[in-house]
């Protein structure tokens, strides 16, 4: 059995923490700014993959959202947890490096997942309202979107790679043999 696969407990576990809080954040700052339900905020996420349809969907589509949501929380946590197993500095600068992992997260997820998405993103960060002269006059959708994936994100999964790592692999136990 590789090393890899004691590393499931900190990638779980980061991922039902970022996923729920993420969830917990949608639900409060953008059901709050846009005045959403939670249901549709669920739905959102399903138009990764169901597109305009998960508007039609009801709690069924609302169930994929979450569920995708989860899904790819357990992808973020994995691609840090994972080269972290070989990149100590991963665990070693935590505090540091996941904040800058959420940055990276979130780029990722506006200019290249959402426009490849059913949802067809822009591929712009999200911005708030325009006034009439469309100019932004309220950026308070993009410094939530920010902080959301450096501290709800990025450093939950970092701590998670730092604190929850199993003692064997820190150990050198189930370190690759040297030939």
């Amino acid at each position: 059995m590789s090393g890899y696969s004691k590393l499931w407990k900190p990638i779980v576990v980061a991922a039902l923490i970022a996923g729920s809080a993420d969830l917990v954040y949608a639900c409060i700052h953008i059901g709050n700014y846009y005045k959403m339900e939670p249901m549709r905020i669920f739905q959102s996420i399903a138009g990764g993959v169901l597109g305009p349809a998960a508007k039609e969907g009801g709690w069924s589509s609302a169930g994929l959202g979450i569920a995708l949501e989860f899904v790819m929380t357990l992808i973020m946590a994995a691609v840090y947890i994972v080269p972290a197993k070989r990149i100590m500095d991963l665990r070693k600068y935590w505090w540091l490096l996941g904040p800058c992992y959420g940055i990276v997260v979130m780029v990722v997820m506006y200019t290249v997942v959402l426009p490849l998405s059913a949802a067809h993103g822009s591929g712009a960060l999200p911005d708030g309202p325009r006034g009439r002269d469309g100019k932004i006059t309220d950026h308070q959708m993009l410094y939530g979107t920010i902080l959301v994936h450096m501290f709800i994100v990025g450093l939950v999964v970092s701590t998670c790679a730092r604190f929850l790592w199993p003692k064997a692999i820190e150990s050198g136990e189930l370190s690759p043999r040297r030939r």
